[in-house]
């Protein structure tokens, strides 16, 4: 289900604010949504994951970029690599199925998200390692 990971830029410095993505592909018959993620760097894991779920639909049949949190190549308690090479994993650890209709409501058509269970065959991860400039 994870197809890929981006980070830009692809050759950062220390102290350097970098964009994270995710390409996640749903293989399955439905609509699947409501990812948990856990990413880690150089192995330590960054909190801000550990309650966040994104809502992103993704239909059945399609790929789409999960857009992450940035984050610092070092910073206060994770200083830069001294090897300079900095390994970025992204683990999907759980997904949803969805059922996604329309109901009229007060004259306005309203998309309603309906939760059908689980994403099995998780979690799944994959790793990059970035060279530091």
């Amino acid at each position: 289900m994870i197809q890929g990971i981006e980070v830009t830029p692809a050759s950062p410095g220390a102290e350097t604010l970098c964009r994270l993505s995710a390409t996640i592909s749903n293989g399955g018959s439905r609509a699947a949504y409501s990812f948990g993620f856990d990413v880690e760097l150089n192995g330590r894991p960054l909190p801000v994951y550990e309650k966040q779920l994104f809502l992103q639909v993704i239909e059945a049949g399609q790929s789409e970029e999960v857009a992450l949190f940035n984050f610092w190549t070092s910073e206060t308690g994770r200083p830069a690599p001294a090897d300079g090479e900095l390994e970025v994993l992204v683990r999907l650890r759980e997904a949803r199925w969805v059922e996604v209709s329309e109901v009229e409501e007060d004259g306005e058509t309203v998309e309603v998200w309906t939760p059908v269970g689980d994403v099995s065959g998780l979690p799944r991860s994959l790793s990059l390692t970035l060279e530091l400039d």
